[in-house]
C-alpha cells in the first residue's frame, strides 16, 4: 500500500480499527466469544447426583474451567440423576439452549446407550460437541467385606446382589454381562439414585456389591479400602488398572472369541469416562473456546494440585479424541450389538 494511502487509512479509522484490521477475522470472532460469555453463567448439568464421583469430578472441573474461557464467565453445577443419566442428557440435547451456556456430563454410556437401542434415549450421542474428558472410568467390580461370596469362584454358587440406578448404567450392565457370559450367580437390584445410596445400602447389609468407577471409589470411598472393607475382584478396562495389577479385567476372564468381543465393547465405554459435552447447534466458534479452556484447565496448576488434594485420578482427553470414540461406538456393526444386548437382559 503506497505510504500517503496509509495515513488515509490511519486517518479514516483510527489506530484501533486499524488494529482491528491488521489482527484479522480470527481476533474478532475471539473477542465475540469473549463478549459473549462475559458477565454470564455456564452450567454443567450432570448426569448423576452431587454425591458420588460425577458431581466431585464437576465441581472441581467447575471451580478452574472459567478463568480459561474468553469472558471468564462464571461455571456452575447441576444435579438431574435419573434412567441411569439419560435424563440429563435428553435434557441438554433437546430442552437446554443451544447457545454454549448449557453443556452436559452424562453418564460414560451415553453413546453406547444409544448404540444399544434404548427406549430412553432422546438424544444422537454423535451430534454432541465432545469438549474433553477428565479421566478414564475403569470400573470396578466390588463386593462387601461381609458378602457371601468375595472372590470370583464362590460367586459361581453364591448369590452376589448388585445396586443398580439403571439399565443404561455400568452399575447394571457390567454384573449382568459377568452373570450371563461368565455363569455367576449375580442379580441386580434398581432403583438407586446414584453410588452413594448404593454405598450406603451396601453398608447397610441391604445388597452386597457395585460395580463403580474405580477412581471415584478411592477419592470418595477412602476409608472404606483402607480399612479394605470393599474388595475388587474384576476390572472392566482395556488393560489391568495400574494400582490393581492382580485384580483381572473381564476381556481376560471371556471364556470365547465373542464373549471377550462383547466386554471389549463394554470396556470401550469406559474410555468416554469423566466426559464434558456440548448440545448440537452450539456456535461452533464458542465449541472451539470450550475446548481450548478445558485442555488448558487439565494443564492448571491450580487445578492439578485441586485434583491431587482431592484424591482424582486425571486422565485426559482433549474432545476432538472424544468426539472419535463416541462416533466409533455408534457405529459398532448390528451383529455385536446384538450379542451384547442378548448378554445383559
Amino acid at each position: 500500500m503506497p505510504i500517503r494511502a496509509f495515513a488515509a487509512l490511519v486517518a479514516l479509522t483510527g489506530l484501533t480499527g486499524l488494529a482491528g484490521l491488521i489482527a484479522g477475522p480470527g481476533s474478532a470472532r475471539a473477542d465475540a466469544v469473549a463478549d459473549f460469555y462475559k458477565g454470564k453463567d455456564i452450567t454443567i448439568v450432570v448426569a448423576f447426583d452431587a454425591g458420588g464421583g460425577y458431581g466431585l469430578y464437576a465441581r472441581t472441573l467447575a471451580q478452574f474451567w472459567g478463568k480459561h474461557i474468553p469472558g471468564k464467565p462464571n461455571v456452575i453445577t447441576q444435579f438431574m440423576p435419573g434412567a441411569g443419566g439419560t435424563r440429563a442428557t435428553n435434557h441438554v440435547f433437546a430442552a437446554a439452549p443451544k447457545d454454549g451456556l448449557f453443556v452436559a456430563m452424562p453418564s460414560n454410556t451415553y453413546a453406547l446407550s444409544q448404540a444399544l437401542g434404548d427406549n430412553a434415549v432422546r438424544y444422537e450421542a454423535q451430534s454432541f460437541r465432545a469438549l474433553g474428558r477428565i479421566d478414564n472410568m475403569n470400573s470396578a467390580i466390588m463386593v462387601w467385606h461381609t458378602a457371601p461370596a468375595t472372590n470370583l469362584k464362590d460367586m459361581e454358587t453364591k448369590e452376589t446382589i448388585f445396586g443398580g440406578s439403571g439399565k443404561a448404567a455400568q452399575d447394571y450392565m457390567n454384573p449382568s454381562l459377568m452373570r450371563n457370559l461368565l455363569g455367576l450367580k449375580y442379580r441386580v437390584v434398581l432403583g438407586y439414585p446414584g453410588s452413594k445410596e448404593i454405598n450406603i445400602a451396601i453398608e447397610r447389609g441391604e445388597i452386597h456389591a457395585m460395580a463403580n468407577s474405580w477412581a471415584s471409589v478411592k477419592s470418595v470411598y477412602t476409608h472404606n479400602l483402607a480399612e479394605k472393607k470393599i474388595i475388587p475382584v474384576a476390572m472392566v478396562a482395556l488393560q489391568r488398572t495400574a494400582d490393581l495389577p492382580n485384580v483381572p479385567t473381564l476381556m481376560e476372564l471371556a471364556k470365547t472369541p465373542e464373549s471377550r468381543a462383547i466386554m471389549e465393547l463394554m470396556a470401550s465405554s469406559t474410555a468416554v469416562g469423566r466426559a464434558f459435552i456440548a448440545p448440537p447447534g452450539v456456535p461452533a466458534d464458542r465449541v472451539a473456546a470450550l475446548r481450548r479452556a478445558f485442555d488448558a484447565t487439565m494443564k492448571d496448576p491450580e487445578f492439578i494440585a485441586e485434583a491431587e488434594k482431592r484424591k482424582m485420578d486425571l486422565d485426559t482427553m482433549t474432545g476432538i479424541e472424544l468426539q472419535k470414540i463416541v462416533e466409533k461406538t455408534v457405529a459398532t456393526p448390528p451383529d455385536i450389538i446384538a450379542k451384547f444386548k442378548a448378554a445383559i437382559e
